[in-house]
């Protein structure tokens, strides 16, 4: 999730997640000329104050020379993040072999990249920003997954509508390739029974929110009526809801 534009500190954010029993959220920074309040120095805020039920995840733009950007990687690695978010809506190619030296820092850090993928809304706050989907999906990604099997990627929105089957095949194909569920394409591909999601192993997907408030009770009835046909058993919803992000995130610990 994000953090919530009226509330950040997460205080109110973290009671509701009390009275759901949801014991942690990752919550991803975004990019500082869209949200200041929720750009990564405010987000290292709300994850301090809330010790062990918020955990980092430092927003990149990979248009910055790489050297800026390994860091900005290694500053909130330094500080207990878990996770690197990016944009490549904003205008920049995973695959580029410009950014090899940033791989590598995150690889060596120990840290996870979860990008958005698929169609982006228009920012109000950035109006101007020539946002394009054709760089935000998972097969920009092919090149630093192979080459970098320490690092673990997860394709938000399972990885677009449109290209829902290059998530697939990666995370079929790629042991360090995962995707989660957020709302928008990652409800959606589950919803319309889309071809090829009945090959998907309950290990490589996880659940994600965009920001579910008072709504993940109704959320966790929805997975579980919708995941069951596809064969999921209770010890693959225990991976879905909870397992899979301790072991991605390398919190098992």
């Amino acid at each position: 999730m994000h953090v919530p534009e009226d509330d950040p500190t997460m205080d109110r954010y973290v009671a509701i997640m009390d009275r759901h029993g949801v014991e942690a959220a990752l919550v991803h920074g975004m990019p500082p000329s869209w949200r200041a309040e929720q750009g990564n120095a405010g987000l290292a805020s709300a994850v301090t104050r809330h010790k062990g039920r918020l955990y980092g995840s430092c927003n990149i733009d990979l248009r910055c020379p790489p050297p800026k950007c390994i860091r900005l990687l290694r500053k909130f690695a330094g500080i207990g993040f878990k996770c690197v978010k990016l944009f490549p809506n904003v205008g920049f190619d995973p695959s580029d072999k410009k950014h090899e030296p940033f791989w590598r820092a995150v690889e060596d850090a120990g840290m996870a990249v979860l990008s958005h993928c698929g169609w982006i809304s228009p920012c109000p706050m950035a109006p101007r920003e020539p946002l394009s989907t054709l760089t935000a999906s998972p097969y920009h990604f092919e090149v630093p997954a192979r080459m970098h099997p320490g690092i673990n990627f997860i394709f938000a929105h399972f990885g677009g509508g449109s290209s829902y089957l290059e998530t697939v095949t990666l995370i079929s194909r790629l042991p360090n390739c995962y995707a989660d569920t957020c709302p928008g394409w990652g409800k959606w591909v589950w919803e319309q029974n889309m071809p090829g999601l009945k090959g998907v192993s309950p290990s490589k997907i996880l659940y994600g929110t965009d920001g579910a408030g008072e709504t993940y009770t109704q959320q966790y009835g929805f997975w579980k009526k919708t995941l069951r046909p596809y064969g999921f058993k209770a010890e693959d919803f225990d991976a879905y809801f909870y397992g899979n992000a301790l072991r991605v995130l390398r919190l098992a610990d």
